[in-house]
C-alpha cells in the first residue's frame, strides 16, 4: 500500500461519493491518518478507541486500505 494511492482514494470517494463521506468508515479513515501523522494527543479518546481497535498506526492503515480497495475495485478495473 502507497500512503499517497490510500489519500487518493479517500479523496475519491469524498468526491464522487460525497454522502459517503460522512460514513462513519471514512471518519475512521481521517481519525487513522490523524494518528499515523502523530496529530492526535496521547490522551484523547479518539486514540484510545484507535489503540482498542488495531495495535499500531500501520496496521489501522493496512486494514483500512483493504476495505477502501474493496469499495474502489470495480473503479481501479481489480
Amino acid at each position: 500500500m502507497k500512503y499517497r494511492d490510500l489519500l487518493w482514494a479517500a479523496d475519491w470517494l469524498k468526491r464522487y461519493y460525497p454522502k459517503y463521506y460522512s460514513n462513519e468508515r471514512m471518519l475512521l479513515v481521517d481519525d487513522i491518518l490523524k494518528w499515523f501523522d502523530e496529530e492526535l494527543p496521547e490522551d484523547s479518546s479518539t486514540i484510545i478507541y484507535l489503540k482498542s481497535l488495531y495495535h499500531s498506526p500501520d496496521e489501522a492503515l493496512r486494514a483500512t486500505w483493504k476495505e477502501i480497495q474493496l469499495l474502489m475495485g470495480p473503479y481501479w478495473g481489480n
